[in-house]
């Protein structure tokens, strides 16, 4: 038997603070999508970190939550696939609020790619 694959999210893969979002936004690179943006700073740091952006602009409260847990569940399932050096932050455009989960893992995986994050 194969051992599985874990598809956890914990404490240690998040930016959780203003320090951090702030280290990444002006000491980082971006890399531009219609529907999103990531920012990418690589670093001596265990495993990949990330740390979500939705602005009031997208929609209300439910709206804004919705997006968010549709990114970390992308992020979830395309983790083992990252660079383990790297701090993202994604940002959400408007467009993404109204797409489905194939969309964010399309979107993700795009900018990604040209991030050259992928292993």
């Amino acid at each position: 038997m194969e051992p599985r694959k874990k598809f956890t999210f914990p404490k240690k893969n998040r930016i959780k603070s203003k320090a951090g979002f702030q280290l990444v936004y002006t000491t980082g690179r971006s890399v531009v999508d219609s529907l999103s943006v990531l920012y990418v700073l690589p670093l001596d740091a265990e495993g990949p970190k990330i740390g979500f952006a939705v602005g009031k602009k997208i929609g209300n409260a439910v709206v804004r939550n919705r997006v968010k847990r549709m990114m970390r569940e992308v992020f979830r399932h395309h983790k083992s696939e990252l660079l383990t050096n790297i701090q993202l932050i994604w940002v959400a455009r408007k467009k993404l609020a109204a797409a489905d989960l194939k969309t964010y893992d399309r979107v993700f995986m795009r900018l990604a790619k040209r991030a050259v994050l992928l292993k």
